[in-house]
């Protein structure tokens, strides 16, 4: 089930954690994680940093479509499946 993270969730990057954000998704049975942009890149922070930021959490594709096209392409997290896909 795609579900968006709570507004609340990594809204601050001091009190942010990988912990809460995967209780979350095993409680809600979430299959796909939206969120907004500022969220993204806070979780990208929560993660070691030689690494490009995560397209997946826990097998879950994650979801930024407030992120511009061109960036989420970038990244790899670009959702071609929205309408007028084929």
């Amino acid at each position: 089930m795609k579900k968006v993270l709570p507004a609340t969730m990594l809204r601050d990057a001091e009190q942010a954690r990988l912990s809460v954000v995967r209780d979350w998704v095993l409680e809600q049975g979430v299959t796909e994680i939206e969120m907004s942009e500022r969220q993204f890149w806070t979780f990208a922070q929560l993660q070691p940093t030689a690494e490009k930021p995560w397209i997946t959490f826990m097998g879950r594709p994650l979801r930024v479509p407030e992120m511009p096209e061109n960036v989420q392409k970038c990244l790899g997290i670009f959702d071609n499946t929205g309408p007028g896909a084929i």
